[in-house]
């Protein structure tokens, strides 16, 4: 890839995104500084299924829609979502942008029942809670189902909907200059169930209330360090009869998940927030 941040703007930005998207975290990290680097905002425990869905949704850049097609066929497609006005707000209501010419669209018009499924191995290259070195499909590794209708923006919502679908894909308030673009949502009210895996045990169902009235990251962790696989915080009194968590033995393993001391990290407050640490150097600006 060519870079060339010296030599013409635009090159240098077509080369920092293409870097993004390719996932060189760690080489951009050294190279520019973080710009693209964005670490997550702390997890919920495993067992606060409604946050965990709550902040699964606000994390993730995109969902995989399933619609009913042609009558009797079943569909699937990626969109691109917004649950708020930028990163560091949430709402909990996912908004998207489909332009007409879309099959997804098409479908939405005969008939709007859909499920949304969101892979927490999606986040941060898989390496997000249980999903390091391992697979979408293990359940420390969260997944969420969301069943209901989706639907088009009412005008009175339109205003809202466009502020926050732009605020995190800045490149969508260019495209409705080449196509007829719509905004969608799941209004609340049309949810009908959540279907959520985040630890072994089966699915979990928070219901609609539980879920707009959950914190949509987790708080109070600060100096604390956290499993990072199922969300347990290190107690030593509980846990290892007083010792010092640095004092543990390599072959100590989290006495809720079983993974081991590795898997604990130390949060970290930055300017005020609260920073995921993961595995790998984090950066920010």
């Amino acid at each position: 890839l060519d870079l060339q941040v010296g030599s013409s703007s635009m090159r240098a930005t077509l080369g920092l995104r293409l870097l993004c998207a390719m996932g060189f975290r760690s080489l951009l990290a050294l190279a520019l500084g973080g710009a693209c680097v964005r670490g997550l905002h702390p997890r919920p425990e495993f067992g606060s299924h409604a946050s965990y869905a709550r902040w699964l949704v606000h994390e993730s850049d995109y969902v995989v829609i399933s619609t009913h097609h042609n009558g009797s066929d079943v569909f699937g497609n990626i969109m691109s979502i917004s649950d708020g006005n930028g990163y560091e707000d949430s709402t909990g209501v996912i908004y998207t942008y489909l332009p007409d010419l879309d099959a997804t669209f098409a479908d939405l018009m005969v008939d709007d029942r859909v499920a949304l499924t969101f892979s927490e191995m999606a986040l941060d290259g898989g390496r997000s809670g249980g999903c390091l070195n391992s697979t979408a499909e293990n359940p420390p590794c969260g997944r969420l189902t969301i069943s209901g209708r989706l639907t088009l923006v009412p005008a009175d919502h339109q205003a809202t909907a466009l502020r926050y679908l732009f605020a995190r894909h800045p490149e969508m308030a260019d495209w409705g200059k080449e196509h007829k673009f719509k905004a969608f949502w799941m209004a609340p009210e049309n949810v009908t169930d959540f279907f959520l895996i985040n630890f072994y045990g089966g699915a979990s169902h928070p219901t609609v209330k539980e879920y707009m009235a959950a914190p949509w990251q987790r708080s109070g962790t600060s100096g604390a360090f956290v499993c990072g696989v199922c969300g347990h915080i290190y107690d030593a009194a509980k846990d290892a009869q007083g010792r010092a968590f640095e004092a543990l033995p390599e072959s100590w393993a989290c006495p809720v998940c079983g993974s081991p001391k590795s898997s604990f990290k130390k949060q970290l407050r930055e300017d005020g927030t609260h920073v995921w640490v993961h595995e790998e150097m984090q950066m920010h600006i």
